[in-house]
């Protein structure tokens, strides 16, 4: 199973590994552009991470597999599953944001905020980065406090003994070498992504927590124009929801 962390993340986040490996998967991740140990690049795409992954993939000579992608990570795994048409066995998107163009609400979702660095994106790239960088820059020297302080419906997650440190730590890695990580992530995913989601042809499962306040509109847009989709809501979940239901997301990767 190839799974893409969310943005911004690193190859740390891993959901509970008992359930993985009970459900017999192996789980495979990786530090995209610019977080972790991964250089940055000049301009990422979402079809070029897509790529990486695929070589990473074939370096571990894995020939079919699933793919799962969370939050940030969701338009790579849809991109990653667009290229490995014929290698993937099954797509989950779990509170992932959309393609801006397909998405019915999604440019007025980005809000008064993020909407002028998302257009400024697809016209000079660079300003935008520089933009993301600075409204970035506050959580470099406290990386943790990007998972909030522990309310509302994902707190109870960074006081569990297992997940908690886990989120930490990943988050904190994801920041190390700067901005280059998330600023990458954020381009890319604002710019076409080169396919259609009607193109994905891909089992695919678009997973959305109920108390999560962000992606609604993205999950339902996933579920009606990837062929063959379905939509699952989760009442009870908030935007961290692949943690709390994650052998739900292996039953539907199976």
């Amino acid at each position: 199973m190839l799974l893409f962390h969310g943005a911004p993340g690193s190859r740390g986040f891993r959901p509970r590994e008992a359930q993985t490996r009970a459900a017999g998967f192996r789980l495979l991740t990786f530090d995209r552009p610019g977080y972790g140990d991964s250089d940055p690049i000049e301009q990422a795409t979402v079809l070029g991470v897509a790529a990486d992954a695929l070589s990473l993939a074939d370096a571990r000579g894995l020939d079919r597999f699933a793919i799962v992608g969370f939050s940030g990570g969701g338009p790579f795994a849809a991109a990653t599953a667009f290229l490995a048409a014929h290698r993937a066995t099954s797509l989950a998107l779990v509170s992932a944001p959309g393609p801006l163009d397909e998405v019915p609400d999604g440019w007025e979702a980005l809000g008064d905020y993020r909407r002028p660095t998302a257009v400024m994106a697809r016209r000079e790239p660079h300003r935008s980065v520089r933009s993301i960088a600075r409204h970035m820059e506050p959580f470099l020297a406290d990386p943790v406090s990007f998972l909030g302080q522990g309310h509302g419906p994902d707190g109870a997650l960074l006081a569990d003994p297992e997940l908690g440190p886990m989120l930490r730590a990943q988050v904190t890695a994801a920041l190390a070498p700067g901005t280059a990580g998330i600023a990458a992530d954020l381009v890319a995913m604002w710019l076409p992504w080169g396919f259609a989601l009607g193109d994905l042809r891909v089992p695919a499962t678009a997973f959305h927590g109920g108390l999560d306040p962000h992606n609604e509109s993205d999950a339902v847009t996933y579920a009606a124009r990837i062929p063959g989709s379905r939509l699952v809501r989760w009442a009870d979940a908030g935007h961290l929801a692949l943690l709390t239901h994650w052998p739900e997301v292996l039953d539907a990767l199976r």
